[in-house]
C-alpha cells in the first residue's frame, strides 16, 4: 500500500458490487426489507445504531449498513478485519442470503470467543 503525500496510507480500492440478477426461480421467498431489518435487529450481537437507515455495529465497531442506488437495495457489510463489502439487498432471495451470511459470521466469532476464554481457563 502506498502513502499519501501527507504520510497517510492510501485507502484500498473499494470492493466492486457483484453482478446483480433479478431473477428468483421458483422459490417462493418473501422477506421484505423490513423483515430484514427486525431480524438484524433481533440478533443479540448486533447493535442497531441508527434509525433511519438502519445502522449496525459488532463489537462496538461498524459492522453494516445500506445503500440505495438507481432504487435497488445492497448492504455494506464488513466480514473481517478490511474494509466493507457490498452485498445486494435488494430481492427476497438476496436479502435472505445476506441474513444468513451475517448470522453465520457472527455465530461463528461468537463462538470463537467463547473457545478462547475456555481454553485460558
Amino acid at each position: 500500500m502506498q502513502s499519501s503525500h501527507d504520510g497517510h496510507r492510501a485507502p484500498e480500492p473499494r470492493a466492486p458490487l457483484p453482478p446483480h440478477t433479478a431473477a428468483e426461480g421458483s422459490l417462493t421467498i418473501d422477506m421484505t426489507h423490513d423483515e430484514l431489518v427486525a431480524a438484524l435487529r433481533s440478533c443479540d450481537a448486533l447493535d442497531d445504531v441508527g434509525i433511519d437507515p438502519p445502522s449496525f455495529s459488532f463489537r462496538s465497531k461498524p459492522f453494516l449498513h445500506f445503500h440505495t442506488r438507481d432504487g435497488e437495495t445492497y448492504a455494506d457489510v464488513r466480514f473481517g478485519t478490511g474494509d466493507f463489502e457490498p452485498v445486494w439487498a435488494s430481492t427476497p432471495l438476496e436479502r435472505l442470503e445476506l441474513l444468513g451470511r451475517v448470522l453465520d459470521h457472527v455465530e461463528r466469532l461468537d463462538r470463537s470467543r467463547k473457545d478462547d476464554r475456555r481454553r485460558r481457563r
